[in-house]
């Protein structure tokens, strides 16, 4: 397609437009990336013509920047040649009309969608390799990017959900080989109208408990947030999938939209799951790891028919990296991995670490990140306290904040003892340092995240590194 064509099919949607050259020649991408755009891109991006950083973020991009045409909000006030200016909320409508041209969607593959507090990642990735498993290959696209069972396909992508025009691609570029997507759907796509027309075939909520206030504002605003999934999205044959455990989710999704379509999920001891560790591995001793497992087979029986998963073993499924990622130590010491960054993901992983080793004490490593809830710090604090023999507070992303400032506030819900060592290095090396005979250190909140963000500069950094560093005396 060339810019001329490209023109006339949004020829309705056009407000203005500045000098367009070359119209002949040709647009093969779409893409929300101006800073890297080449010649054969058009480029979606919006500029708040009030805010002057707006601005300056946008000049400094497209100073490096070669797109073929870019297409801006009808308000955005600069001036560059090659540029259509359309309102600011037709984007989406413009976007389809030119990606069903350039990267169509045949409407080949089941679309399962996941949101939740916590548990998304786990639950899609379950999912994906239960489908795989049963002879409908798969993929996941979340937080640690896009896999099938075999690893990473794309390792970074955007955020959680990936915008629509990514989304689009995804779907493009891998529907020819796998049958199913099985994805994150954060509260912001949902807000943000990330799918669009995207319809799910399949869709669960895993959990509800405090995040993303500093978006949302309140938990009503986050809970009708998530409520989008089955409201907008989920199409009109299916019900959104529950876990059994979330009574209180339960509750109020009958309490605050009885007019929902609500599935409970089997529970594994309703599937006939026993208690032997052949049975039940260690992962899925925790109950919000038994649930994650509950719904990512009640998904893949409610798409391919519950006979599909009847002999699926839970021993056979990888579990996903970060996600109660257990690294043995000697003295029969170990270090857990975990992405939880939440009040509620604490609890939950701080209870199924007792409930797995009662004889084991355990230390937890633990930071907030920066420009992110506050509000959710002191109650961070205060989780840990109740469940912890020592506590080290110290970094996680700090972003723009300083990490004093974050770890002053953890402190505040904190009642017992602890220490405070500001950089994360030092303070992993410090709980492993000073273990004796059956003690457990829980590092959190990173998870497999390979970096720490600080000043708009992500580092490289690996929580597992550390602690394989250490293992092997470096």
């Amino acid at each position: 397609m060339n810019k001329e064509t490209l023109l006339s099919k949004i020829a309705g949607f056009i407000v203005n437009k500045n000098t367009v050259n070359g119209l002949s020649e040709p647009i093969t991408n779409v893409t929300t990336n101006l800073q890297y755009a080449k010649e054969t891109d058009v480029v979606f991006y919006k500029v708040n013509s009030s805010d002057p950083k707006s601005v300056e973020n946008f000049n400094k991009r497209m100073a490096g920047a070669r797109p073929g045409l870019v297409v801006l909000n009808a308000d955005a006030g600069v001036k560059i040649d090659n540029a259509v200016f359309i309102k600011a909320d037709e984007f989406l409508p413009v976007q389809k009309i030119l990606l069903d041209e350039l990267f169509p969607d045949k409407k080949k593959m089941k679309i399962i969608g996941v949101t939740g507090t916590n548990g998304k990642t786990t639950t899609v990735n379950l999912g994906m390799q239960i489908s795989s498993m049963i002879g409908h290959p798969a993929i996941s696209i979340g937080t640690i990017g896009v896999q099938d069972v075999n690893g990473a396909l794309i390792e970074d992508i955007e955020s959680t959900t990936p915008s629509y025009v990514e989304l689009r691609k995804i779907i493009h570029r891998f529907q020819d080989k796998y049958e199913a997507v099985f994805m994150e759907v954060s509260s912001h796509a949902l807000v943000q109208d990330r799918l669009f027309d995207v319809r799910l075939d399949a869709a669960a909520w895993t959990s509800f408990s405090q995040d993303h206030l500093d978006y949302h504002r309140t938990m009503e605003e986050y809970f009708k947030a998530k409520l989008l999934i089955e409201k907008k999205y989920l199409k009109a044959n299916a019900a959104l999938l529950l876990p059994a455990q979330e009574k209180e989710l339960q509750t109020m999704m009958s309490e605050l939209a009885p007019t929902a379509r609500v599935q409970i999920a089997r529970t594994l001891d309703e599937r006939g799951y026993g208690q032997s560790l052949e049975e039940r591995p260690l992962f899925y001793r925790s109950s919000y790891n038994q649930s994650n497992a509950e719904i990512a087979l009640q998904l893949n029986a409610d798409v391919y028919g519950e006979e599909s998963v009847k002999n699926i073993k839970l021993k056979d499924i990888k579990t996903p990296l970060g996600r109660f990622s257990v690294i043995e130590l000697a003295d029969d010491n170990m270090a857990i991995v975990d992405y939880a960054h939440t009040p509620d993901a604490l609890v939950n992983i701080g209870q199924a670490i007792k409930s797995a080793f009662p004889q084991h004490s355990l230390t937890v490593v633990f930071g907030c990140g920066g420009n992110r809830d506050k509000t959710k710090r002191p109650l961070m604090g205060k989780a840990v306290s109740d469940f912890a023999d020592k506590i080290i507070v110290t970094s996680d992303n700090p972003r723009d904040e300083a990490p004093e400032d974050i770890i002053i506030d953890i402190l505040a819900g904190i009642k017992t003892g602890y220490e405070a060592v500001v950089d994360r290095k030092k303070a992993i090396h410090a709980a492993l340092e000073s273990l004796g005979k059956k003690e457990i250190v829980l590092i959190a909140g990173k998870g497999h995240e390979e970096y720490q963000e600080i000043k708009g500069v992500k580092h490289p950094f690996s929580d597992f590194n550390i602690v394989k560093d250490f293992k092997a005396g470096h």
